[in-house]
């Protein structure tokens, strides 16, 4: 067997002396110069990215054309490409570059790493020793040479500081964007085709927010920038034909005319073909917060009062007391009371409420159930009060059997299980009817109710029974009287409703007389009819008793409010009068307000009223006065004709304008006289009962003899008008004001005078609400501020949309000097 000789193996040469120590220091220097190069291209990199963030900063990519915005960004982003792939394909330092930098570190003329890596030539005993003290000697020269710390010399590689220019510029333009700076920034990245506008066109944008909001429109600046609108705020964009890129809750709707239109449901990004952006910030719309303000009130006659508070940040459209029953899985005959709330008076239907709630008729009387009150807002929020445990009120029956008959219905009604008891108790009231003077009808139906609960029955079949035994308690306690009891009430709810709606002035009569004739009715049946003509009253000195005919006059009261456009006070004097109804017996309702005191807070409201009405006919009559010195020949001698003017000295003819002005001069000075002579007339009615209001109110009737006297043959001209007609008007605001405070102070001492005399606090209430006037308006604090009507003019926001539609019209006008275009515009855009 022949054997093939063995490769020798050959053996590694042993590494020299001092090669690992020679390997680490290498290893330093590579790391440092990898570091330098890093420090390098980062530099580089920071610098590119700092001048993009300055062209972004000052607008650059909104206002040039969308290719070469594309093109910008790109040539940036090739630039920090190349820059990070020449550092990569360059590979790590090389051990001949560390070693190199490591040398010149070295003392003296010795290299001590690149000597190192030498190898002997020969293999001469001599020369090697030679060799290995000369090694040793390199290696001590390599221990105190230290591995310099990175330095990337940027100064060198950046003769011009550019690094140092990119940073100032960012800064600077970071001041210039302001809150601007993400919406700029992102603009170089929207490569979204949008179509721009020509030089010749304009654009506005606009958000018109829901009316029940009552804000004013929010105009779109002319810079790109951030907006908040509320939450299904209506953004318009005139004209219609230009193309928009949106992005977000922005909805397209149907546009009104030359308008596209969107509906903004959250947030959302806006792009204009004129290169405006724009980050919208949807304002929520929060849901409303009812809850009680007093403990729920039984009232005797099977009603309910609840007094309680509305809150919403914008206003509230309806409300209503929801009922539970305690055990939820019983069953019963009818589902548990679900009732409307009145809204406050105040704007939005919002501030203190107060309801009565009529229960009387419900089979829940006398029930425990839970009850939370619900409020809804226009953009369909809702909102609940903390549930409370409550038992509702009931009717009160003096006659036994009536009262027995009752509670019969209501056990039944809520437990349809107890049939055969219910029929029962219905056989036990059938016996003797003699002996009990039972009526023959009250008896029939007794034996038709219990032929009702014979056998199995549907539940329509048992409400059947329960309404027939309800009926009879009825009868059997009041007779006829019921029925007028509740035309009244659905006389009270239909006034009530007509104000709400604001019906005509024929409506809200018609139901007022309703009214009025269902209390006559009401009265003639509990024997209180109005004292007869000739018959003497008692003296309100004597007694603060409501009589029949206060309430009559309430009712006056009432009619003259609503006919006179005050629903506010109208709705007042309603619940008051309804509190008289419901706590207090005819001719014996005490805490009212004395025949004396109601006479003259009626004739301070009269007197209120025609002063609002007076400030509203001095405000017209002066800007009809203003509207005259428009005419260029008013208030200036220069140019009037046939006063010395240019005119006549050519020995022109006098223009016709002059007995025009003078015309229209004369009918605004009689108006003037006539204002002045009716406010004169209210301060004789108050007879010096006006208080700090009647300083004001001579200060109007002066400057209205002001204003009569310019307007007058030799006065000082319309512009002498317009001031003093100005300061009257101010003058009568602020005297309207003082009265209805004076009114209101009155009217909560006199209340809390009675309060305290009678010992009680139920059921009372003043006549005018607090922080209201008598008409209706807020006096001040939270509530004024979110009032949505003026009561001297036009709601907010339809002032505001008449102002921009008059800018935009002027707008469009090129004829307009360029200065008068500028100011509208800044106009348009605050």
């Amino acid at each position: 067997m022949l054997k093939l000789p063995r490769k020798p193996v050959r053996k590694q040469a042993p590494r020299p002396e001092g090669a690992e120590t020679l390997d680490a220091a290498l290893g330093r220097s590579a790391r440092a110069m990898l570091l330098e190069r890093l420090l390098r291209l980062g530099a580089a990199l920071t610098t590119l990215a700092l001048f993009f963030l300055t062209l972004s900063w000052i607008g650059l990519w909104g206002a040039i054309p969308l290719e070469a915005r594309m093109t910008g960004v790109g040539l940036f982003g090739f630039a920090a490409l190349f820059l990070t792939l020449r550092e990569v394909l360059r590979g790590l330092p090389r051990r001949r570059a560390a070693a190199a930098r490591l040398d010149a570190e070295a003392e003296g003329s010795l290299k001590p790493a690149a000597s190192l890596d030498d190898t002997l030539a020969n293999d001469d005993p001599a020369s090697a020793a030679l060799w290995t003290v000369h090694r040793r000697r390199l290696l001590d020269a390599l221990a105190r040479t230290p591995v310099a710390p990175p330095r990337p010399r940027l100064p060198e590689r950046d003769p011009y500081a550019l690094r140092a220019f990119a940073l100032v510029a960012a800064v600077a333009a970071a001041f210039v964007a302001g809150d601007e700076k993400r919406a700029r920034l992102a603009a170089a990245f929207d490569w979204r085709v949008v179509h721009r506008l020509d030089a010749t066109q304009r654009l506005d944008a606009w958000f018109e927010p829901p009316a029940y909001t009552g804000r004013p429109p929010i105009v779109l600046a002319q810079e790109s920038g951030a907006v908040e609108a509320p939450v299904n705020s209506t953004l318009r964009l005139r004209p219609n034909d230009v193309a928009v890129s949106t992005d977000g809750a922005l909805a397209a709707t149907t546009g009104e005319g030359k308008e596209r239109a969107y509906t903004l449901a959250g947030p959302a990004r806006l792009d204009l073909p004129d290169g405006r952006s724009f980050e919208v910030t949807a304002l929520p719309d929060l849901a409303p917060r009812i809850a009680l303000a007093e403990p729920p009130q039984n009232n005797a006659r099977g009603t309910m009062t609840l007094s309680y508070r509305l809150e919403d940040d914008y206003g509230v459209v309806s409300a209503e007391a929801i009922f539970e029953r305690k055990e939820a899985g019983r069953r019963a005959l009818y589902a548990p009371p679900r009732l409307p709330l009145d809204l406050p008076a105040g704007a939005g239907g919002l501030g203190d409420g107060r309801a009565t709630l009529d229960l009387a008729d419900s089979p829940y009387g006398g029930a425990k159930v839970i009850m939370r009150l619900a409020a809804r807002d226009a953009a369909g929020n809702e909102g609940a009060s903390t549930p409370v445990d409550v038992t509702l009120p009931q009717r009160l029956f003096v006659k036994p059997l009536a009262r027995a008959l009752a509670e019969q219905r209501r056990i039944l009604a809520l437990n349809p299980d107890a049939q055969a008891n219910v029929r029962t108790a219905l056989e036990a009231l059938s016996l003797a009817p003699e002996a009990f003077e039972t009526p023959s009808a009250i008896h029939l139906g007794l034996r038709a109710a219990r032929r009702g609960l014979e056998g199995k029955r549907s539940d329509d079949e048992l409400r059947g029974v329960a309404d027939m035994l309800w009926a009879m308690a009825l009868k059997l306690e009041d007779g006829d009287a019921s029925e007028a009891e509740r035309d009244l009430r659905a006389a009270e709810k239909a006034l009530r409703e007509a104000l709400a709606r604001g019906d005509s002035e024929e409506e809200i009569a018609a139901r007022t007389q309703e009214l009025r004739a269902a209390l006559d009715k009401f009265l003639e049946q509990v024997g209180a009819r109005p004292s007869p003509p000739g018959e003497e009253r008692q003296s309100a000195e004597d007694s603060d008793n409501v009589t029949a005919d206060d309430l009559q006059s309430m009712l006056d009261e009432i009619e003259q409010a609503a006919k006179s456009g005050d629903t506010a006070q109208a709705q007042k004097l309603l619940d008051e009068l309804q509190d008289i109804m419901e706590n207090a017996q005819t001719g014996d309702a005490g805490g009212q307000q004395s025949a004396a005191r109601k006479a003259r807070q009626r004739e301070m409201q009269r007197a209120l009223g025609e002063i609002d009405q007076l400030a509203r006919d001095e405000q017209q009559l002066r800007d009809e006065t203003f509207k005259g010195l428009q005419s260029p020949f008013e208030d200036d001698p220069r140019k009037q004709r046939g006063k010395g003017g240019k005119a006549q000295q050519r020995g022109e003819p006098q223009d016709e304008e002059e007995p025009r002005q003078d015309a229209e001069a004369g009918a605004q000075q009689q108006r003037q006289q006539a204002l002045r002579e009716k406010l004169e007339r209210q301060q004789d009615a108050l007879k010096g009962e006006a208080g700090e209001a009647g300083e004001e109110l001579d200060e109007a009737r002066k400057a209205m003899k002001e204003a009569e006297s310019a307007l007058g043959p030799g006065g000082e001209g319309r512009g002498k008008a317009v001031e003093s007609q100005g300061r009257a008007v101010e003058s009568l605001r602020k005297g309207a004001d003082k009265l209805a405070r004076q009114m209101r102070g009155e009217g909560q001492q006199g209340a809390e005078g009675e309060e305290g005399q009678n010992g009680k606090g139920k059921g009372k209430r003043t006549r005018h609400g607090k922080g209201r006037d008598p008409l209706g308006r807020s006096s001040g604090g939270e509530a004024s501020t979110r009032g949505k009507y003026d009561p001297l003019g036009l709601p907010p926001a339809q002032r505001a949309h008449r102002v921009q539609e008059e800018l935009r019209r002027r707008l469009g006008q090129p004829e307009r000097p360029v200065e008068e275009l500028d100011y509208l515009q800044r106009l348009l855009t605050r």
